[in-house]
Order: structure tokens, then sequence, then C-alpha cells
């Protein structure tokens, strides 16, 4: 919108240049048609200030209708790849694992070399929990790659480097660790993400 921005001000110039012009005799009657435009001859000067100020509004609603265009276009993406990540997720989940993740919106994992018990959840971050013999949470796990991935994307990349006996420990070194909350606070903060 630069070009915008400077169209307003070289307006504000000519309208201060009309405003301020010495005492001609001009009532602010005059003023106004010299802004807006006139069909007297005298006037030949606002007319182009008319056509240049009507270009200009045109101009604005392009751009404005163009940026709405992007912006819709960007959230239809967005939905888009959240839906195909969520249908890569549930292709990766075991039956058992689907049902529990469409009931409770967590799934649990079975960590490849540890024999760790880890529950997934959607949230933002800290959503991987490590789960202690009696399915009590030790600890959280917070471990994302960089960018602006979908959460089931996000999820699908956590479950296979936690099962995969290779890749397990290197996850686990490189995640950070967070204290432990309890179910309620679990609960609050998580949201569905759509």
């Amino acid at each position: 919108m630069p070009d915008v921005n400077g169209a307003w001000r070289i307006i504000r110039r000519c309208l201060v240049r009309i405003t301020t012009a010495p005492d001609t005799g001009r009532t602010p009657h005059d003023i106004q048609r010299a802004v807006l435009g006139a069909t007297h001859p005298a006037h030949a000067g606002s007319s182009r200030l008319r056509a240049f100020c009507d270009w200009i509004k045109a101009e604005f609603l392009t751009r404005q209708r163009n940026s709405e265009l992007v912006a819709r276009e960007r959230i239809r993406n967005d939905r888009r790849a959240k839906r195909r990540a969520l249908g890569l997720l549930m292709g990766l989940l075991t039956d058992e694992q689907r049902q529990e993740f469409c009931t409770y919106r967590h799934f649990h994992v079975i960590g490849g070399l540890s024999g760790n018990r880890y529950r997934i959840r959607v949230a933002a971050f800290a959503n991987i929990d490590v789960l202690g013999f009696n399915e009590s949470v030790m600890y959280r796990l917070c471990a994302h790659p960089a960018g602006d991935i979908p959460v089931y994307d996000v999820m699908a990349a956590q479950l296979l480097h936690l099962q995969d006996a290779a890749t397990e420990q290197r996850f686990l070194q490189h995640a950070n660790v967070h204290p432990a909350l309890s179910e309620d606070g679990l609960r609050t903060r998580t949201a569905w993400i759509s």
C-alpha cells in the first residue's frame, strides 16, 4: 500500500495549497468546489484533481479486494493442509490408537527402544507425556520442527520417532523436558485444533 500512502500525501499537499492560498476572497463553498471538481471552465484544474481522487479510490478498492482474496486463499490452503495432515496421522495410527484419538484427542505409543509409554496429545507445545507404571505423568516432552507445520503432521512425526528403535533416543536427546501437570490442567489447556 505504499502507492496509496504516497497518493494520499500528494492529495493532502494539494488540499493544503488550495485552502491556504493567499486571501483571494474564496468562500468555503468555492474551496469545496475546487476540491470536488466543477463543470465551470474556471475550475478545469479541479476536474483533474477529481479524476485523480477517483483513480486513487478505484486503486485502493482494487488492492483491498486483492488482499481479501489472498487472505481467503491462505485460509483455504491452511484448512486443506490440516485435513491432509489429519488424514496422514489417521493412516499411521492403529485401530486402537485411532479410536483413542477420536474419543480423547490423544493416543498412546510404546517406545521402540526403551519400552516407555508415551501419550501424544493435540497441543501447541509440550504435548508428549511420559507415563509411569501407574499411568501417571512423570514429565512432559516438547519437540517440534521449526516453521508453520500443521499440528497433526507434528504428531505424526513424533509418533514415528518414538516408535522407531533407531530414532527414539536421538528424539529424546533433542526434546525439551517440562514438569508434569495435573490432568485437570491438561483438560483446560488442551484445545481441539481444527
